[in-house]
């Protein structure tokens, strides 16, 4: 009887074997019917109102096979129409302020009311940067990562304050000893005794939108 029996679990572990072995078949089958994605040689990005950024490996030929440019990083192609160097990009289009369909249609699902004025890496600590929303001066600033804007003109003379100096939370108005808080546009500083407008700031997609109207005036 006992020899039976383990012939019995011989027989028993051959089965669990052989059902192993099919069963790590049919896995490796099940592998070979689904290969790994790869990944693309070439990405396309459009950039905003400016060329085609192709990054990656990239042939450009002529209709007959004539190659005219092979790289392997990143170029950068027409997308305006009015480049002299074509297919390349060389600029034109900041130049002729070209705005694409595509980039129009976004910045209105995520601008209204607010002005598109630069990528968020545009703006670095400390620095300040002016520009117009609708005619007005404003100027942007940012202090400890936050970004502020206030009304871009000295309220004593008018003159622009990108041309001042930030220090800490204070912009000094470049002409006179006047300054302003870069939070508030308080006057905390004579000749300048009125306060400049704010506005809201904020960031969506990677870009710095800033109202098109200032919150209040502060005294």
């Amino acid at each position: 009887m006992s020899g039976k029996h383990h012939h019995k679990k011989h027989h028993d572990y051959d089965d669990h074997d052989h059902h192993n072995r099919d069963d790590h078949h049919h896995r490796h089958d099940h592998s070979e019917r689904h290969p790994t994605a790869t990944v693309p040689e070439a990405i396309v990005v459009p950039e905003r109102n400016g060329p085609y950024c192709i990054r990656g490996k990239v042939s450009i030929v002529t209709p007959d096979g004539k190659a005219i440019e092979t790289a392997d990083g990143e170029i950068r192609l027409c997308r305006c129409g009015q480049s002299p160097n074509k297919p390349f990009c060389d600029g034109t289009h900041e130049r002729t302020g070209f705005q694409s369909d595509l980039d129009a249609e976004l910045t209105t699902q995520i601008t209204e009311g607010y002005k598109d004025v630069g990528g968020e890496q545009d703006v670095r600590e400390g620095e300040i940067k002016g520009f117009q929303i609708d005619g007005k001066p404003v100027l942007l600033s940012r202090v400890e990562g936050q970004l502020y804007a206030i009304g871009g003109a000295c309220s004593h003379k008018q003159v622009l304050l990108e041309g001042g100096k930030l220090e800490g939370l204070t912009v000094h108005c470049p002409r006179h000893p006047g300054a302003f808080d870069i939070r508030t546009g308080n006057a905390i500083r004579p000749p300048a005794v009125t306060a400049v407008p704010t506005y809201d700031v904020k960031v969506e997609r990677g870009r710095i939108l800033v109202a098109r109207h200032p919150r209040c005036f502060r005294q």
